[in-house]
This record gives structure tokens, sequence and C-alpha cells, in this order.
């Protein structure tokens, strides 16, 4: 397996991953469009984890949780493995990348929201440092039935101060 950068032409192999997860690890109910997805996500990075051959097995990204200047290094993140390759390392692998260049970037937060029931998503952000900030009650409703998320977080270092 390697990580590399996700790039547009991978979308189609990433909205199949995608919608692998519709049921675990969101509340949307359908897969975005490229351009949808693009705009919602930072930039940089965009991860792939991919086999010796070249396929696709997962991607991870940031995405701001506000435009405002002052949150400009706190993120959340979206991490999805395809579900064949899922127990194999593959998040695991993503996350730590993800972390280390959120890192070089100077994001100073990362956080993530996990539906209740993704333990498996709760136990992978615990083991790169993620701690549990609290459990956000009935935050949503998913196919009728509220839901509660999970809200982690991972400080990294801190930015240089502004100018």
């Amino acid at each position: 397996m390697r990580i590399d950068d996700l790039r547009p032409e991978d979308w189609q192999a990433a909205a199949l991953i995608y919608e692998e997860g519709l049921d675990v690890g969101t509340f949307e109910y359908a897969v975005p469009s490229w351009e949808e997805w693009d705009a919602k996500y930072l930039a940089e990075p965009r991860l792939a984890a991919r086999d010796d051959g070249g396929v696709l097995l997962g991607w991870a990204t940031l995405g701001p949780v506000s435009r405002r200047a002052c949150y400009r290094g706190v993120t959340e993140n979206s991490i999805y493995v395809g579900r064949a390759a899922r127990g194999h390392g593959v998040g695991r692998a993503l996350l730590t990348e993800l972390c280390r260049r959120a890192d070089e970037l100077g994001i100073w937060t990362i956080q993530a929201g996990i539906l209740d029931g993704n333990d498996a998503s709760v136990a992978l952000h615990a083991s790169c440092g993620f701690r549990v900030v609290g459990v956000r009650e009935r935050l949503a409703q998913k196919r009728g039935a509220w839901r509660n998320v999970t809200l982690m977080e991972r400080r990294g270092p801190d930015p240089p101060p502004a100018s």
C-alpha cells in the first residue's frame, strides 16, 4: 500500500468508497458530485491509499470548520475506507499521514464527528492521538432516527503568531 495525493481523476473510485460509508460515517444520503466535494474540502491535503496495483483503497481530507480567519487552522477530517480494505491498516495509514501533513501546513486542530455505533472510527482516531471532547446527543436525524455524534479532536503544534 502507498499513500499519495487524491486527484480529480480518482473521483469515480472515491465516490464508490464514499457510497459504501453512507450508512456508517455520514449524515449524507447521497454521494456529492465532484464539484460539490471539491468545494467543501481544503485543496490540501487530499490523500489516497492505493494497493500495489494502484487501486484506490480509501481516501482522507480536511475541511474548514469556519471560513473566519481566526479558525484558519481548525479543520474537520473525512476519512473513508472501502469495505474490502477495512481492518487492514488503511485507515490508520491515511489518518497518520493526514495528521503529519496538517502539522506541516500549520493546522492546529483536527476535529472528527463520528456517528454513534462507529466504534472502529473512534478507536482509529484514538490510536492517532485524538481525544473524545464529548458526545453531541441527538444532533441530527438520519432515516428518521436521532443520532448522537462523538466529537473528537487532535491538537497539533501551535502555529507561529499571526503577523
